[in-house]
């Protein structure tokens, strides 16, 4: 089986702009109070500029993790791959940390499996497709105790 998780362009470049806006407002206060030597809330104006800074940060290193991008899901008989935007990761199904399967409404045909490995997460969504979420939840719980009792080979 084969899923492919579409991520927008645009909601990258959103973030990537509000945390460089960040990022430039806390640096730009930072040399303000550098070169004007303001001594009046030097302790506030430090702590705000440090969050600022920070929160810029994450959002710019956020937008570049795998998990940004479009990523494809081959599920094979002994793991799967994931197919990133730059290169793919083979895992093995004794690696899954933790499943999770969430439908969000009941009227609605949305479902979502969750995949942890280690401490990344993992979400595919399926839209309109509930039930081949679920058949993919169950089979990756299965082959998951399978490789837990150690009746399946690791991934090669």
């Amino acid at each position: 089986m084969q899923h492919t998780v579409k991520k927008s362009r645009a909601n990258r470049i959103a973030l990537r702009s509000v945390g460089g806006l960040f990022f430039l407002v806390a640096l730009c206060r930072l040399i303000a109070v550098a070169v004007l030597k303001e001594q009046a809330n030097l302790v506030l104006t430090a702590l705000l500029c440090a969050a600022g800074l920070g929160y810029g940060g994450y959002l710019l290193v956020q937008t570049f993790r795998p998990q940004a991008y479009d990523i494809t899901y081959v599920f094979g008989d002994s793991g799967m791959t994931m197919r990133f935007h730059r290169g793919e990761k083979k895992i093995g199904y004794g690696e899954i940390t933790d499943l999770g399967f969430v439908v969000p409404n009941e009227e609605l045909d949305y479902a979502l499996v969750q995949i942890y490995i280690g401490r990344e997460q993992y979400v595919i969504p399926f839209m309109g497709k509930s039930q081949v979420g679920k058949a993919l939840y169950e089979m990756l719980k299965q082959k998951r105790e399978e490789c837990a009792a150690g009746n399946s080979s690791p991934f090669d």
